[in-house]
């Protein structure tokens, strides 16, 4: 090994950070409903108002999402001239909260909040929005995007939730359940799930809201996907297209629900990334 740095020396050596790119990246915090939440803000280099990318994870994730799949998506939106926010929801990552407290009105409310911080921005062009979801983030931006005051330019959903019905079994067995019935919470992971998340998940009706909104949509879904299964991302074309919305799916060969190899990754950030390019 110590060979091999010798040899490789100068390809392995790490760029100096400059000041531009530590303005770039900024931690952020807004609150909602009392509770902060905690973000981070990716600016293009530049002047002027930049269009912006607000980044929701998935279900137990947090605003870097796994193996950083946000952070990356971030930086080359950023390379691209798109701002973006990433943040945790509250009851997630470093944001205030308890995850058993985390239901999906809560991170519909966080998702607004995010909206509200962003059109406050001085350097965010609000005209120019897109939201991008993962799994559950992309059933919360579906089910937002539809409101009356939340205008889009762009949607992005990676591996989307659109129904409730055959996610998450593992709240639904007989253990579970008798446990949400004696003390309101179930075991998930480590995570202590509330019985007002597991209602409200189920109950959730992303497909009825996403076609009211006017933008054109991306679908990325992974082909093996065993958490959210590839037939969900049909559902969000089946009613895009049935309302006569413009959509365009991308199925990633064999992979699984969170691209969780560099090459299904780099197709998801690049498919986005162009897109994004391209609607805002």
């Amino acid at each position: 090994m110590t060979e091999f740095l010798r040899s490789h020396r100068a390809s392995l050596t790490i760029p100096a950070t400059t000041p531009s790119m530590r303005r770039m990246e900024s931690p952020v915090v807004f609150t909602c409903r009392g509770q902060q939440i905690v973000g981070m803000l990716h600016l293009p280099d530049g002047r002027g108002r930049f269009p912006v990318a607000l980044l929701l994870h998935g279900f137990t994730g947090a605003k870097s999402e796994i193996h950083r799949m946000f952070v990356k998506l971030s930086r080359e939106l950023a390379a691209h001239g798109v701002a973006s926010l990433r943040f945790d929801f509250r009851g997630s990552g470093d944001s205030a909260g308890e995850f058993e407290e985390l239901t999906v009105r809560s991170e519909i409310a966080d998702t607004l909040e995010a909206i509200k911080f962003l059109r406050h921005h001085r350097r965010i062009d609000m005209r120019r929005l897109a939201l991008v979801g993962l799994s559950m983030g992309g059933a919360v931006a579906a089910l937002v995007i539809g409101r009356e005051k939340v205008k889009c330019k762009s949607l992005v959903l990676w591996a989307p939730v659109a129904e409730g019905e055959g996610i998450l079994d593992e709240l639904s067995t007989p253990e579970a359940v008798a446990s949400l019935a004696q003390t309101g919470i179930t075991d998930f992971g480590g995570n202590s799930v509330g019985v007002a998340f597991v209602r409200q998940f189920a109950e959730m009706k992303p497909l009825r809201e996403v076609i009211k909104a006017d933008c054109p949509v991306l679908i990325v879904h992974g082909e093996r996907d065993e958490t959210v299964p590839a037939e969900h991302a049909d559902m969000y074309e089946r009613a895009l297209r049935a309302a006569k919305r413009v959509v365009k799916k991308v199925v990633v060969p064999n992979s699984d629900h969170t691209f969780n190899h560099y090459i299904w990754e780099r197709r998801a950030i690049t498919k986005t990334v162009d897109w994004l390019g391209e609607t805002l």
